[in-house]
């Protein structure tokens, strides 16, 4: 039975939200295992991966680059997927109990692959079809070749999919990156919320309409007590 609280549909960022890594990164660093420039090419990975969050190039074209240096297996995917259980947001584990209760009103909308984002869904109660995600697209012998077009998000982004998924209003967006703040400026959400306990990207911070340093920040009806006295590490400052 769902127990969830009354309040806004609430829209989850996954990379660096729910999560305290990109997943996109963690299956690049895993199909490298045994490079002797390892170090370079990924560091070469992320810095794509932050300048599509931070809106210094367009999303799209951070997700094309990225994507033509991957070559991964499905045993790379479902390897990675199944880790991130394991790298779950502080906050976002400490509130586990809560985000199950009011599964019914939460979505994941991520720039990043629904292969990835499932395991870490099902551990938080969320169901597959509240996953609005890319999807890879595979070649015959098993290995990622691209992105799947036929998903909303590859035709036409977070706006696209948020749209075509019939979301309820009010919808209040948390997230870490630019195509997040996007929601609520195209007339989508209501509210964005800046999620920094594991990344602070200025520029987004600086046009959101609150900022959560953890997940107990949200002002949200369905949270009866805060949880302020925890700590949490200092999130990773950008470079802007």
């Amino acid at each position: 039975m769902d127990h969830s609280s009354p309040g806004p549909s609430l829209l989850f960022d996954f990379d660096s939200t729910l999560v305290q890594v990109e997943g996109a990164d963690e299956l690049f660093a895993e199909t490298l295992a045994n490079a002797p420039d390892r170090g370079g090419r990924l560091a070469r990975f992320r810095e794509i991966t932050d300048q599509g969050m931070a809106g210094e190039i367009p999303y799209e074209q951070s997700l094309r680059l990225r994507v033509g240096l991957l070559r991964a297996s499905r045993a790379d995917v479902a390897r990675v997927g199944e880790a991130l259980v394991g790298e779950l947001t502080p906050s976002v584990h400490r509130n586990r109990d809560w985000i199950v209760r009011n599964r019914s009103r939460i979505w994941i909308v991520s720039g990043g692959f629904h292969e990835l984002i499932a395991p870490v869904a099902t551990e938080l109660g969320i169901a597959p079809a509240r996953i609005l995600a890319h999807r890879f697209r595979w070649s015959a012998e098993g290995f990622t070749v691209g992105v799947d077009p036929g998903t909303a998000l590859a035709r036409g982004g977070k706006p696209a999919a948020v749209r075509e998924a019939g979301i309820p209003a009010p919808i209040w967006v948390i997230g870490d990156g630019a195509t997040d703040l996007e929601l609520r400026e195209v007339g989508l959400a209501t509210h964005f919320f800046a999620f920094v306990e594991n990344r602070r990207r200025s520029a987004v911070v600086e046009a959101a309409d609150g900022v959560l340093e953890r997940l107990e920040d949200l002002p949200d009806p369905a949270f009866t007590h805060r949880h302020r006295s925890h700590s949490s590490p200092s999130p990773t400052q950008d470079k802007n």
